[in-house]
């Protein structure tokens, strides 16, 4: 009974708690420093009706489910029903992306900042374009803010598919899709080709291990065994015939064709979930048993990648070959790359980070415990999945974010390893622990997710900002800001150069901050009228982060004092200076 009122209930104290929250008001800690206790309490009580549900054997599939898209609800269609404007500039950024192919029916390629990288893999944005001009609507912003909601309800299927593969029980399954959606603290499931991608990739891994042998192992209910307590044990071998059967299977061209539709969106969207689909499944080919399955569905997924990485990516892959051998000679650095460096962060900042890491660790550990604990798992595709994403650590840094990628890559699998520890044992292990390390994880990712929201949110008057620039900068006019972070900063990104200060060398900044107009005139390397604009979202960005010698404000009042800029535009949140560069 309590399960079925629990579902209900949080949903509606969730609801309840976005009535009257004041998002202006969030500081470092972003929207767990604004939501009200009525939220947290909410995401309590869903989170002990999920565990009650687990105890309960009876306990129905749609039920598990309705928990779970709930979580998904609750945890991501916050920020969009909060907000007024889509928030985080990579969206954005995006977004102007099919915004060009809308207006020019292609990507132009453009060097700055690499832009090069979405022309040369647009899959992404060709797929966006083709929807919004098939709904008839105005931009891909209409939709945009909707997409961390959407992906994640998507990505359950195939995740629970994966999950039932290496478990006839409902009850492990279930819990595993709820381990993942709290731990999955990456910020990766925004508008975005990575995002699409991941899912894709999702999808075909579960093709791939639903139709791998099961003669061998598969973790099993012991109810279904003779016994009850729910813990992990090896399925009945079934007997040399049904061995042979299975073994003479091959999987059949339509199902491999079927399969690689997905790669190749993958392939012509994005450079590094191919490599993470090709070492998923070289891992997967490494059991004997496996490889009438997965050798066709790896070979069709190498033959794609290089066609298209030797055609259409080839300007890109020769532009950057020195790059990518260089990484591979410095494996510590690349997986060591994307950590803030918390000297400069702000407090908050600081533990976010160690909330994000902490997180991380501890799924990471509760999965290796049971492979050591459920000796049955060893038998699985999960180990394998697990570690398959490692090696990309040690060959490049991918611009900082490797390390995540990783974790995000190894995440389906782990997930599964940590509920299997928690929710496939001892009936006391699920009524006493699962329930309070459910209540840290939900906590964990509340800070680790919301927690950066402070600089990926931006008010209307940002929006209005951003648009009167683009409004009023000439073609061939550079557009100029602190940090990335503001709204349509890459609107007609074919008509301007970009120059973000902190992202054009060490030094810049500190450059800029002493002499803004002779680093502008450097930067630009000739005379074009430079519109700089300063906004909230750099601000708070440059504040949690350290990555900007001095406060946007005092920026504000030098700038302001300076003969060279002039204020075109001032609202309450943004200011856009013109700097054009003197004669020489």
């Amino acid at each position: 009974m309590f399960t079925r009122v629990a579902l209900p209930a949080a949903l509606a104290m969730w609801l309840l708690s976005l009535r009257n929250v004041h998002v202006a008001g969030m500081g470092d800690l972003g929207l767990v420093q604004v939501l009200p206790v009525i939220f947290w309490v909410a995401g309590g009580l869903l989170t002990l009706g999920f565990c009650a549900a687990l105890l309960d054997r009876r306990t129905p599939g749609w039920l598990y489910a309705g928990y779970v898209l709930a979580l998904i609800a609750m945890l991501h269609a916050t920020a969009p029903l909060l907000y007024s404007q889509l928030s985080n500039a990579w969206a954005w950024k995006h977004v102007s992306m099919v915004d060009t192919i809308l207006r020019l029916g292609q990507l132009p390629i453009a060097h700055d900042h690499g832009l090069d990288v979405y022309n040369q893999w647009p899959g992404f944005f060709a797929l966006n374009d083709m929807v919004v001009q098939a709904t008839g609507i105005d931009s891909a912003l209409t939709y945009a803010a909707w997409a961390p909601p959407v992906a994640d309800a998507l990505l359950l299927g195939p995740l629970i598919l994966i999950y039932r593969s290496f478990s006839r029980s409902r009850r492990l399954s279930w819990a595993a899709a709820w381990v993942f959606y709290t731990c999955f603290w990456v910020t990766q499931d925004y508008f975005a080709p990575q995002t699409l991608t991941f899912l894709l990739y999702v999808c075909v891994v579960a093709a791939v291990v639903w139709r791998l042998p099961r003669s061998v192992t598969r973790i099993a209910r012991k109810r279904e065994a003779g016994t009850d307590s729910g813990s992990p044990v090896r399925t009945p071998d079934p007997g040399p015939t049904a061995r042979a059967r299975e073994a003479a299977q091959r999987p059949s061209v339509g199902w491999i064709l079927l399969v690689l539709l997905p790669v190749a969106a993958i392939v012509c969207s994005h450079p590094l979930t191919p490599l993470m689909l090709i070492a998923a499944l070289v891992a997967l080919a490494l059991p004997r048993r496996n490889r009438r399955i997965v050798l066709p569905v790896l070979l069709g997924t190498v033959v794609l990648t290089l066609a298209w990485d030797l055609t259409v990516a080839r300007p890109f892959i020769s532009a950057n070959l020195n790059e990518m051998v260089q990484g591979l000679t410095q494996p510590a650095e690349n997986a060591s790359a994307g950590f803030l460096d918390l000297s400069a962060a702000s407090d908050a900042q600081v533990l976010v980070a160690w909330t994000d890491r902490a997180l991380s660790a501890g799924v990471w550990l509760l999965a290796a415990m049971a492979l050591v604990f459920r000796p049955a798992l060893r038998r699985t595709p999960l180990p394998l999945l697990a570690v398959a994403p490692l090696p990309l650590l040690a060959l490049n840094s991918y611009d900082g974010e490797m390390l995540f990628r990783a974790y995000m890559f190894a995440l389906p699998a782990i997930a599964f390893g940590a509920a299997a520890l928690l929710a496939g044992g001892r009936r006391w292990v699920r009524a006493l622990v699962l329930p309070v390390v459910l209540l840290l994880l939900f906590a964990g990712f509340a800070i680790s997710y919301y927690g950066k929201e402070y600089a990926l949110y931006f008010t209307r008057s940002e929006t209005v900002a951003a648009r009167w620039l683009f409004s009023h900068a000439p073609p061939g006019s550079v557009v100029a800001a602190i940090t990335e972070d503001f709204p349509a900063g890459y609107t007609d990104y074919d008509q301007h150069q970009r120059v973000w200060i902190t992202l054009e060398g060490e030094w810049v900044p500190h450059r800029f901050a002493l002499d803004p107009a002779g680093t502008l005139e450097s930067l630009v390397g000739e005379r074009k009228p430079v519109y700089l604009m300063l906004n909230r979202a750099q601000e708070a960005r440059i504040h949690a982060t350290g990555w900007f010698p001095t406060s946007l404000k005092k920026m504000d009042s030098v700038l302001a004092a300076h003969p060279d800029f002039r204020v075109v535009y001032r609202n309450n949140d943004a200011v856009v200076y013109l700097f054009t560069p003197p004669r020489s």
